[in-house]
């Protein structure tokens, strides 16, 4: 299995059973550029060509394709990637392997953004408005709104304007040197760094930089050092007028950093991107129809608006399986058949609008270690009362759409003591077994009383 042709056909097959599962599109954008290169014990050495494939692709996909590789080769194999130094295939490189002291200087051109991912192509509404403006705003005069925060839930179009701002750049300075990266890249490009002395290259590449766009600032969370990198690279770009864009899952204040960096996201520009309206879900569905190319009729469109509402995401990736299944199936898509194709991501209409409650999350939390409702809001600190408080509000971040402050205030306390048992409860979910065990039941008990 380990010669070069056994592993492109291995390569092939994970291709096409993960093209059934994400779709024709994704696979073309994502999954197609990125070349196999060898087995070396149990890795599966994989070549991507930059940055933004990498980032997704570990993000959203490296789970499924190691779980592919592993049937398709019998053994359990890991997944690592090196970033492909030439430009095309046709020109012949010599093979070496390029010294991990110090990052490769880039340059200003280098950087390379998903061409599909502009302001033409984002789809305004009441949802977005603001956060559109203020990007559109930034792309023109970049380091004047400084920083620019986005924040929503995934799949909601953060990454979008992130690219947007690149492309919107580079039309009025071609050689602007732009850098798109998660914050999980940041963190392991300065470990790296670190571990191989090399922390003023990195330093450099950094620093120099027109614009930073750092995709996911919560991954930043419990890691000091690299939140203290950061600190001093924004400070650097601040005081030198070049432009941060930042985007998170959560408002700033809610995110467990340090109050300095904190502050400085707050001296800026915050916008928020909320679930999209129906008006806008269809608006998207059609543009994706017509790039696309799929003869979906209208009715077939607004059945998926109507059906398919939390991510743009999903909204999308239900569109693809439709277009694609009809296609395949040669088929006229109906409303049935639509439906059984997306069952998965539609929600049960009698359940859509039940929603978990404070009040039933301490009614089964107060249950379970036998306390009365009104200790949940009392001054008493002691572990019989504070550790299920703790539960609860860690209950009520994960299943209900409250703020922070908001859960604090049906506790009587402030958003930063929600904050501490959020991080305390969610630690001892990782580390404690038997505890998360506990939890599971609590909150298959909420579910079910929610839904009945």
């Amino acid at each position: 299995m380990d010669n070069l042709t056994d592993i492109k056909e291995i390569w092939q097959k994970v291709m096409e059973n993960l093209g059934a599962e994400i779709g024709v599109q994704a696979i073309d954008l994502w999954i197609r550029p990125i070349k196999p290169l060898f087995i070396e014990g149990d890795t599966f050495k994989l070549e991507v060509p930059n940055s933004i494939i990498y980032n997704t692709v570990k993000s959203r996909y490296e789970e499924k394709i190691a779980a592919l590789l592993s049937a398709l080769s019998g053994r359990d194999l890991k997944i690592s990637y090196s970033m492909s130094m030439a430009p095309t295939e046709q020109e012949t490189v010599p093979a070496y392997k390029p010294e991990p002291s110090a990052p490769a200087a880039l340059p200003a051109n280098y950087f390379s953004f998903n061409p599909n991912y502009t302001f033409e192509s984002f789809i305004m509404g009441t949802s977005n408005r603001f956060a559109f403006a203020s990007a559109e705003g930034v792309a023109k005069t970049p380091g004047q709104t400084n920083p620019f925060f986005i924040y929503s839930a995934p799949g909601l179009g953060k990454t979008h304007l992130l690219h947007a701002i690149a492309h919107g750049i580079f039309k009025n300075n071609s050689q602007a040197k732009i850098l798109y990266t998660a914050s999980e890249n940041f963190v392991n490009e300065y470990i790296d760094a670190v571990r191989h002395q090399g922390t003023e290259a990195f330093r450099s590449k950094y620093r120099k930089l027109d614009c930073l766009l750092l995709d996911d600032i919560q991954f930043l969370v419990d890691k000091e050092r690299s939140e203290e990198e950061f600190f001093y690279t924004f400070n650097s770009l601040f005081e030198s007028k070049k432009q941060i864009v930042v985007t998170s899952d959560r408002p700033p204040r809610e995110l467990a950093l340090g109050q300095r960096l904190i502050s400085r996201f707050l001296s800026g520009v915050v916008a928020d991107i909320k679930i999209p309206d129906f008006e806008t879900r269809v608006a998207i569905l059609r543009q994706k129809r017509d790039q696309h190319k799929y003869d979906i009729p209208d009715d077939i469109v607004t059945f998926i608006a109507e059906n398919v509402k939390k991510s743009i995401r999903e909204l999308e990736g239900c569109l693809i399986t439709v277009g694609n299944f009809c296609s395949n199936m040669k088929i006229q898509p109906s409303i049935d058949a639509v439906k059984e194709i997306i069952k998965d991501h539609i929600t049960d209409p009698e359940h859509d609008d039940k929603k978990v409650t404070i009040e039933l999350i301490k009614d089964v939390v107060a249950a379970k270690y036998n306390m009365e409702i009104k200790d949940f809001s009392a001054k008493k600190r002691t572990e019989a009362v504070a550790f299920p408080r703790q539960v609860a509000m860690y209950l009520a971040c994960s299943m209900t759409d409250m703020s922070l402050n908001d859960i604090g205030d049906a506790f009587g306390r402030d958003h930063a003591t929600v904050m501490y048992a959020k991080n305390k409860i969610g630690q001892m979910v990782q580390t404690d077994p038997y505890f998360n065990e506990t939890l599971n039941q609590m909150i298959s008990k909420i579910k079910n009383v929610s839904n009945s």
